[in-house]
């Protein structure tokens, strides 16, 4: 049997989207000053106070180690969730797993693609990310690259799990490159992002632009 994975944004798990769930894994960043009162009860409500049920990762949706104040996942987070989904999967086969983060599209989304592939095995890496992807009907979910990086090393993957996923999800494949050019230049990446931050707030007239990955 295999482990079952949802994803989930920050605010459904607050209002209860993982009642019913075996276990959860919170994925938050590293800012001290967002309240965690509201979540903290949702998720030990869900899985009625089991210690066992629950882990907390603290890292920000970067994908690389650092950038500026912000910390992205290392090798530590990436053995934490298969430690704790390989000892939830002796116990309980068929459990269900809520994983969120702030928005529920790349640092849960890693996550739950690390526990799939580990539990399809090698060489079934395109399945895991069909079984992931197969959920996101409007293309939103792009698996934070750094994360899926040190998964596939944890795995044994050679690759494999980081080629499967860019076959089936620009959205990712945009992620990646966009964390890659700011690898190579991480002084003017910050430099560009401050100015963007300094610019006047946009109207309601305004028209969309893109978004901001950081």
């Amino acid at each position: 049997m295999a482990l079952h994975v949802r994803i989930f944004a920050r605010k459904e798990i607050e209002a209860g989207a993982a009642a019913g769930f075996d276990a959860v894994i919170s994925v938050r960043g590293t800012s001290s000053r967002s309240p965690t009162r509201e979540l903290d009860t949702a998720i030990a409500e869900a899985v009625l106070g089991e210690v066992n049920a629950m882990l907390v990762l603290r890292f920000d949706d970067i994908g690389v180690p650092a950038f500026g104040r912000q910390a992205g996942p290392a090798d530590e987070h990436a053995l934490a969730v298969l430690d704790f989904s390989r000892s939830l999967r002796a116990r309980l086969p068929d459990a269900r797993i809520a994983i969120h983060c702030e928005m529920g599209r790349s640092r849960s989304a890693a996550v739950a693609l690390g526990i799939l592939a580990d539990g399809l095995g090698p060489g079934r890496e395109s399945e895991a990310v069909a079984e992931l992807l197969g959920r996101d009907i409007e293309g939103h979910v792009a698996p934070n690259p750094l994360l899926v990086h040190l998964l596939d090393q944890r795995l044994w993957r050679y690759g494999a799990f980081e080629a499967a996923l860019a076959a089936a999800s620009p959205a990712y494949v945009a992620a990646r490159d966009h964390w890659a050019a700011v690898a190579a230049d991480p002084q003017g990446a910050l430099k560009a992002r401050t100015e963007r931050r300094r610019r006047p707030r946009r109207s309601e007239f305004d028209q969309d632009v893109p978004g901001d990955w950081s």
